[in-house]
């Protein structure tokens, strides 16, 4: 059963976060590595806040607290399809990159990751500044990159 595809809340009951240190006025892309249950579309996407994002004006922009958001799904593109794991970053088309997220201050910053659909698997989750800004760190579909941990 799929969880219907409202959006996202400022109080979610279903969501995960993680901490991480940023450094201010950088562009960062998101990735994950993620699998939709059954290779399904329809279990392949989540909601995603920051707890200091900006864009690149400097406007706060997918904070925690808000029902504001960045989407992120797994299919690339409407009929590109799901197969294992795959990486994706928050844009949606073929070749076409989510925007670059910005943080207003240097330090510790919250992601927020928020159930969207039942039925996706996430494994790794990279905010790049550097060597994955332009280019993905593996393959959209059967993908078999692990990314060692890095400290923050």
């Amino acid at each position: 059963m799929n969880v219907p595809r409202a959006g996202a809340v400022a109080e979610p009951v279903d969501y995960f976060e993680m901490t991480f240190t940023a450094d201010a006025g950088k562009p960062y892309r998101l990735w994950m590595r993620a699998k939709a249950h059954r290779n399904n579309w329809r279990n392949d996407s989540v909601f995603v806040q920051f707890s200091g994002a900006v864009n690149a004006l400097g406007e706060p922009v997918f904070r925690i607290g808000t029902d504001d958001r960045t989407w992120y799904s797994l299919e690339e593109c409407i009929s590109c399809g799901v197969s294992g794991w795959g990486w994706q970053d928050n844009g949606f088309g073929a070749g076409v990159l989510g925007p670059e997220i910005y943080f207003a201050v240097s330090g510790p910053q919250t992601i927020r990751i928020q159930r969207r659909e039942d039925g996706i698997s996430i494994d790794q989750v990279v905010l790049s500044a550097g060597e994955w800004l332009a280019t993905s760190p593996g393959a959209t579909k059967k993908d078999a990159t692990i990314l060692p941990v890095r400290p923050n």
